[in-house]
């Protein structure tokens, strides 16, 4: 990629389907549940990507094709240590495709000499003399810093990668001062004998071709000018096999589609290749993105199936914003993130069309912590699901027959005013993150991407990958997708249900968060590793845990994947019958985090009664004003109550009753906040409320209200995001017409919705416990797959407490699976 300030093109044609379709799907209005922002510092929040690469710090841009060498892909990336500025190719590695280790620089810059983007080749049968196995690189340099004299210098490297040598030389010099000469991409064409090497012109390719890596022979050119997507950036070139068992090359490059109306993405052809030149199936391209922020991307074959399976990465920028700062270069110190790498497959279509298909990588799965699975929903207008977070992907089936809008909103904050849409309006699928803008990193008249659908498309299934700086959109079965960076704020953690014009439905939900791949891929020195034959000064009840760690997988028991090194706590000793708990010696609470690798059964701790109204009065520490001064709950026979007494703000004067029931403070421990509410449709913000709230820091994070009912519905509050935080329960009433009161019961704190007081002790659980009290607790996901899981405790830091591991469930997937405790101050989730 051209590391010269490019010239930018004016706003360009083709933009007012867009321009339509912003204003369409902008005049949303969510009603979304508020939720909190605690900080008690003035340095920006963290946003650092949770599940994507990211530099350790400094400016990163065009990732440059991995090979496979040392049982892991040695990935390499243009990275500087000042946006936009020069710089050479930073080494990192990953043996699953998610986590990837830095390993510092790898092709240094030098005065006046930076190292560009170009690809790498491991030289199996030592065509080039540098040692069978030897990795050898092209890479576009900038002859004594001159960007008109654009060449390819090759440096190899004998140990794996991790160092290179530079040759000499240019091995493909510029053949006519071009400022656009540049991104060597090489590939072993077997059928000839030849490495073929294919670099981006303006509006076209040129194809070398050489037996050596070093000696190289101009072979012909590929053009394509109308319409016009830009000059060739990045080029791409490879075989593969597709689903029908017939093999293709595949040609690709990084094209500035918005001149004529189409994707700054990766458009491809496929076609033949009989040694001298390329032949494309069809004359226009096919595009593997439609977002505005999938670039320089590059694809490798999956070491496992080569043939017919390819990874594929890019970066998630656009030279019409790139050099601009970014959120994270206060925040973090870095500049630029990657795609996730995405898994390829070729699907014939028919009619002598060969698609490319895209999905996120499957070891991404591997890396899942929390998955919830919010009900079906069907409506008109708008509906906030009860989840907040910042980095987790949502599924969704969505199908409608009168709609001529239906979406779905991500990042959104507790007014609707900031959010990113993904939905279908018109025959296309759009991301508007016009919502998400912020000054001064607007991303100007390139708020809205969208991709064509099938005629007569009336349900899609959305993969939407959201993490701090981005969302990624895989639409089916992967042959549209749109990559965009979007810009959340620290409150953008809402997500709601859209439909404008008719009625739709949302089905299938599911919310499934990751865990921080770079903590995941260097975790802290451990707290217990588990790697002894004993438990050490951990002390055992019961049977499950015997005594001592096992050594992966027990008799009867599925493949236990994902601890690390050779031992764990499984409690699955003796089947699923047996039970007992492991408890740790007493420690002092130092850092910010609990990390833990945990997987078993999916059985919570029971839940934990915060208030029933079945006294005297309101409750130990509960306050109230206005008409409740003095009053209590009252004896009633609500359908669905429990017990005999709720808490009615009837009480005191009927519907004209009027004040506040407040409860003391408590810090949030558990995941959800269940209760049963009843009485009348006053919500929170209208004139005239009657609801109850949930305070943090005295503002309102979560409310609900009635619904003209006297029958006790089911509220169910997620609170995960908020765990260790200081909170109230409140409820206002300052209604004085018809229902003008609300009513409430059995509130809990649990780790499920729709919980119950008095549920069996049959949990498998990791607890926290402080002074005698659970103040955190964890279950496995039914999975023997241990992921990983983080605490936030700072709230307790100073404090003594001890881990306490329990089994007291007795059927299926009764069980627990714990490895690697370690106390850090970034989580690893």
């Amino acid at each position: 990629m051209k590391r010269t300030a490019m010239t930018p093109s004016a706003v360009r044609a083709g933009g007012a389907a867009v321009a339509l379709l912003a204003l369409v799907a902008t005049a949303v209005v969510l009603g979304i549940a508020p939720q909190a922002r605690a900080t008690s510092s003035s340095t920006p929040d963290s946003m650092r990507s949770v599940y994507h690469l990211t530099p350790p710090a400094g400016w990163l841009s065009d990732p440059q094709r991995p090979v496979y060498a040392g049982g892991k892909y040695q990935f390499y990336y243009l990275h500087s240590t000042q946006d936009n500025g020069p710089g050479g190719w930073e080494h990192a590695t990953t043996a699953d495709t998610v986590a990837f280790d830095d390993q510092g620089t790898a092709l240094p810059l030098a005065t006046a000499f930076p190292v560009w983007t170009g690809s790498s080749v491991v030289d199996t049968n030592n065509t080039a003399g540098f040692g069978a196995g030897a990795i050898v690189a092209l890479a576009t340099q900038p002859t004594d810093g001159d960007a008109f004299q654009q060449s390819q210098y090759l440096w190899y490297s004998t140990d794996g990668g991790a160092t290179f040598t530079q040759y000499g030389p240019p091995v493909i010099a510029n053949p006519d001062a071009s400022d656009w000469f540049r991104d060597p991409k090489i590939v072993w064409d077997a059928a000839h004998s030849d490495w073929v090497a294919v670099i981006g012109r303006q509006q076209k390719l040129s194809f070398y071709t050489s037996p050596d890596l070093k000696t190289w022979t101009h072979r012909s050119d590929f053009s394509y000018t109308s319409p016009n997507i830009g000059g060739f950036e990045c080029p791409d070139i490879f075989q593969m096999k597709a689903d029908d068992g017939t093999w293709h090359w595949v040609m690709a490059g990084s094209m500035q589609g918005d001149y004529s109306g189409k994707p700054d993405t990766y458009a491809y052809w496929t076609g033949t290749w009989d040694g001298t030149t390329f032949t494309p199936d069809q004359t226009d391209p096919q595009w593997l993105d439609w977002g505005w922020d999938w670039y320089a991307a590059v694809s490798w074959p999956d070491a496992a199936n080569p043939d017919t399976s390819r990874y594929a990465i890019g970066w998630m920028n656009n030279w019409h914003y790139a050099p601009h700062t970014v959120p994270t270069d206060a925040s973090d110190g870095y500049n630029g993130q990657m795609s996730v790498v995405r898994k390829l497959s070729l699907k014939n279509e028919g009619s002598g069309v060969y698609s490319l298909l895209s999905q996120p990588t499957p070891q991404l799965a591997n890396y899942a912590t929390t998955t919830v699975h919010p009900a079906d929903v069907t409506l008109s207008g708008t509906q906030a699901l009860d989840y907040h977070g910042q980095a987790y992907e949502l599924d969704a089936d969505l199908a409608w027959t009168t709609a001529n809008n239906i979406g779905i909103s991500v990042g959104t904050n507790s007014n609707a005013s900031r959010k990113t849409n993904i939905g279908v309006y018109n025959g296309n699928l759009y991301v508007d993150r016009g919502g998400s803008d912020q000054v001064p990193y607007s991303f100007g008249s390139f708020q809205q991407s969208q991709a064509p659908l099938p005629t007569g498309t009336s349900s899609v299934h959305l993969r939407i990958l959201v993490d701090h700086g981005s969302v990624e959109v895989f639409v089916g079965d992967g042959r549209i997708t749109l990559s965009n960076q979007a810009f959340f704020a620290s409150s953008d953690t809402g997500i709601s249900l859209y439909t404008i014009g008719g009625s739709g439905t949302f089905s299938n939900l599911s919310i499934t968060e990751f865990a921080h791949v770079q903590t995941a891929a260097h975790p802290a020195t451990p707290y217990a590793d588990f790697e002894g034959s004993s438990y050490g000064s951990w002390t055992t009840t019961g049977s499950a845990f015997g005594s001592g760690p096992a050594t992966g997988t027990l008799t009867g028991q599925q493949t236990v994947t994902g601890y690390l090194g050779t031992r764990l706590v499984n409690s699955y000793l003796g089947g699923d019958s047996a039970t007992g708990t492991l408890t740790s010696p007493a420690f002092t609470i130092g850092h910010s985090y609990i990390n833990f690798l945990l997987g078993g059964g999916h059985h919570p701790r029971s839940s934990d009664v915060f208030a029933d109204f079945e006294g005297t009065t309101w409750g130990s520490g509960w306050t109230s004003s206005g008409s409740f001064s003095g009053q209590g709950p009252s004896t009633e026979s609500l359908s669905g109550q429990v017990g005999s007494k709720v808490l009615d703000t009837y009480v005191g004067g009927g519907d004209s009753a009027t004040g506040a029931i407040t409860s003391p403070a408590f810090t949030i421990t558990r995941d959800y906040l269940d209760f049963l509410i009843a009485g009348g449709n006053h919500p929170w913000g209208s004139s005239g409320a009657a609801s109850v709230n949930l305070l943090v820091n005295g503002q309102v994070v979560r409310s609900a209200t009635g619904s003209n009912s006297s029958t006790m519905s089911a509220v169910n509050w997620d609170l995960h995001s908020l765990i260790g935080t200081r909170a109230q329960l409140q409820v206002v009433d300052h209604a004085t017409g018809s229902w003008g009161h609300i009513m409430v019961d059995q509130v809990l704190f649990t780790n499920a919705a729709n919980a119950t007081a008095g549920e069996p002790d049959d949990q498998t659980t990791v607890n926290l416990v402080v002074g005698g009290q659970v103040v955190r607790t964890a279950t496995g996901q039914d999975s023997e797959h241990l992921s990983w899981r983080s605490w936030k405790v700072d709230d307790l830091a100073g404090q003594s407490a001890q881990l306490q591991v329990i089994d007291h469930n007795t059927g299926s997937w009764g069980h627990v699976d714990l490895d690697e405790v370690t106390f850090d101050d970034t989580p690893a989730a």
